[in-house]
């Protein structure tokens, strides 16, 4: 397959796939509609499943010719509904059911719920939030064995359903013993990012850290925290300083918040992601629609739009994606809306005026770069990049000038998948700061920037925190 001539769009897009992607060319055709980021939902996945598809990722991978990050986003401790003979029971608006922690069998006004802490977090006047909240409940009473509550709003409840406590403060560990076994599975295979799942406060992301440098101390992949609980809100720029990547994971968000509320929390994030140099995903149900039909609601347009123009470093494509009957058509649809938002965009205004932290200049070197671009002209921002932390910082500087990313690394290269506005290139590794900018050179030239004006971006070692230099260079033709 012929690999792509079409200028890069800024903004990522994220796909959820599941077992349809491992169809003859299924892969193929969703990276080549324009997805840059896969990923793999923990919570369906059975042992094996995970390494499989990252080796069919890096096959489809070879094929278009370009990186491609993978995220494996962890279940979590995800409350649901056991099992209720029938699988069904429909309760109505007044009804005074019963609760019991447990997977026993319900029936009637009596259902089961996975959280063996129920009696013990759960008091009279908590609410209780069933299928994405399309269910309430206000509990009354809390007995020995079981809560009993009132349907606020009823419905049918089915056995596996979501189970939302959100004015409950919860002990639920961060990381489950299936999401450390398919955090070893994925970290073996060779994964770019982690989700984290209902992250409540940085305790979670320190632990998640934490075991991944004691599962693969070699590897770095990035943390993606998951904002969908109201204490994960309250305790958002802790989490985000701890993260390498925000989540606006807005299913489990509006069932916490509201879904009135869930706005003004998504550019809430996408404000503390660009304060703290995060990049941020956001995420669930942008496409909804198109699950099922063809093309997309004038809403949703409007929502990814949306999501660009406030910032996004990256939109998401979930059961769009991973179950839909349209799965190419919506990432295409996605890159289309994102490209056009982006050409709307209003300039930006001057960059935040950062400080060092310490020794490390690189945040203060990457606002001159900035400056320097817009006042040069320059057709590209340049950046050395050892551990892709130099890059991420100059992606939210939302400059509107393409930055280059340079590295000796192709597992570096597939974290930049994720970053706004950055390509990337592999050098071979140099001895010398010369050398490397030699080897740059000639992968600029190679793809259409001689003789354009660039600002360049490195540091005098390849070490994280090292980045101190900024230049202003004309690249010229190699005279033959």
């Amino acid at each position: 397959m012929a690999k792509t001539t079409r200028e890069p769009r800024a903004t990522k897009i994220v796909a959820t796939i599941g077992p349809r992607a491992e169809r003859e060319g299924e892969l193929v055709r969703l990276l080549s509609a324009g997805v840059d980021v896969v990923r793999f939902n923990g919570a369906h996945c059975a042992p094996g499943d995970i390494s499989r598809r990252v080796a069919l990722v890096r096959a489809a991978e070879k094929v278009v010719g370009r990186p491609v990050g993978i995220l494996l986003d962890l279940g979590g401790p995800k409350i649901r509904v056991g099992p209720i003979e029938g699988d069904t029971t429909v309760w109505k608006d007044g009804d005074l059911v019963e609760i019991l922690p447990g997977q026993r069998r319900g029936a009637g006004k009596q259902i089961s719920v996975t959280y063996p802490a129920l009696l013990s977090e759960v008091e009279p006047g908590a609410e209780i939030r069933i299928a994405d909240g399309l269910i309430r409940l206000k509990v009354e009473s809390r007995g020995s064995g079981s809560l009993k509550a009132r349907v606020l709003a009823g419905g049918t409840v089915r056995k596996g359903a979501g189970v939302n406590l959100p004015s409950s403060a919860l002990s639920a560990p961060a990381v489950t013993a299936k999401d450390r076994r398919d955090l070893r599975e994925g970290l073996e295979a060779g994964i770019q990012f982690v989700g984290l799942s209902f992250v409540r406060t940085v305790e979670h992301v320190k632990t998640l850290r934490r075991l991944i440098a004691e599962a693969a101390p070699e590897r770095r992949p990035w943390i993606v925290s998951k904002i969908e609980r109201i204490e994960a809100v309250r305790a958002l720029r802790e989490i985000a300083a701890a993260s390498d990547v925000l989540m606006v994971a807005r299913g489990d968000l509006g069932v916490e918040i509201g879904l009135a509320a869930v706005p003004g929390a998504q550019r809430a994030i996408l404000r503390v992601g660009h304060e703290k140099s995060v990049p941020v995903i956001v995420a669930t149900q942008m496409l909804e629609s198109m699950v099922e039909h063809p093309v997309p609601t004038r809403a949703e347009v409007s929502d990814v739009a949306g999501a660009v123009n406030d910032g996004a470093d990256a939109v998401m494509l979930s059961g769009e994606t991973a179950v839909g009957a349209y799965p190419v058509e919506a990432v295409r649809t996605m890159d289309e809306i994102a490209r056009v938002a982006e050409a709307q965009r209003p300039m930006p205004g001057e960059p935040p005026h950062r400080i060092s932290d310490g020794e490390d200049h690189t945040p203060v070197v990457c606002d001159m770069a900035v400056v320097a671009a817009r006042r040069a002209g320059a057709q590209a921002m340049v950046v050395y990049t050892a551990s892709g932390r130099t890059a991420r910082l100059l992606s939210k500087e939302d400059s509107r000038i393409p930055i280059v990313a340079i590295t000796n690394s192709e597992e570096v290269r597939r974290r930049l998948t994720l970053l706004r506005n950055v390509v990337s290139y592999c050098i071979p590794a140099s001895s010398s700061v010369e050398g490397m900018i030699a080897s740059g050179d000639a992968v600029l030239r190679a793809h259409g920037l001689a003789q354009a004006t660039v600002v360049e971006v490195s540091g005098a070692a390849a070490l994280e925190g090292a980045t101190n230099t900024v230049r202003i260079r004309t690249l010229r033709p190699v005279r033959k």
